[in-house]
């Protein structure tokens, strides 16, 4: 039933993020707006401006939750060694990717600086720990790196791992015996080799 606004929904703000992840994760993005979440949330067209500005806000909120979960499993991989951190850290953002994939696809559709407003900031903050966390974790696994060149290298395995993340999904629906825990350990192997690479 569609609720008038200052109906009580318990948590609007909750209902309108889950509302838009359930409508990307049924590959509904282009037809994603403000009113059609409204609807899919069983609530007014104008509930979601009591938290959203504008459909932007919303997804960069939903992306920001996105990486915000992202620091949590790279969080979870500080108690090893600084080169075995790296490679759980690798495999720890392929398992995440594939697990929480409605999130992962919204984290990617807009460079973080290109969203305005207070969403936006808050989204950057959020994308920026992470790599910055990733930073770390490269010079850690190669004290030898100056910093710039660790912020290099570390775009070099994220990219690595990204691009990972695409080929795994085709290869879960391609092939039977593909084993994703694998996949995401050789993974975590490849980010040691980048951060390790000779220098010069």
């Amino acid at each position: 039933m569609r609720r008038a606004v200052g109906q009580h929904h318990g948590d609007l703000r909750r209902a309108l993020l889950d509302a838009a992840l359930a409508m990307v994760g049924e590959g509904e993005l282009v037809a994603l707006t403000l009113r059609a979440v409204a609807r899919r949330a069983g609530v007014s067209a104008g509930a979601p401006y009591h938290h959203f500005a504008d459909k932007g806000a919303l997804l960069a909120e939903v992306a920001r939750e996105g990486f915000v979960a992202l620091g949590e499993a790279q969080a979870a991989c500080a108690d090893a060694d600084p080169t075995q951190r790296l490679a759980r850290m690798g495999a720890a953002y392929v398992r995440f990717a594939l697990a929480h994939h409605t999130h992962y696809t919204v984290m990617f559709l807009t460079p973080p600086g290109q969203v305005g407003g207070p969403a936006g900031e808050a989204l950057q903050r959020a994308a920026m720990a992470t790599f910055e966390t990733l930073v770390a974790a490269i010079g850690g696994a190669n004290p030898a790196l100056p910093p710039s060149l660790a912020r290099q290298r570390a775009l070099l395995a994220w990219g690595q791992a990204h691009g990972a993340v695409e080929v795994a999904r085709w290869a879960q629906h391609l092939s039977p015996d593909f084993d994703a825990e694998a996949f995401a350990v050789g993974v975590g192997r490849a980010c040691v080799s980048i951060a390790q690479a000779p220098l010069g």
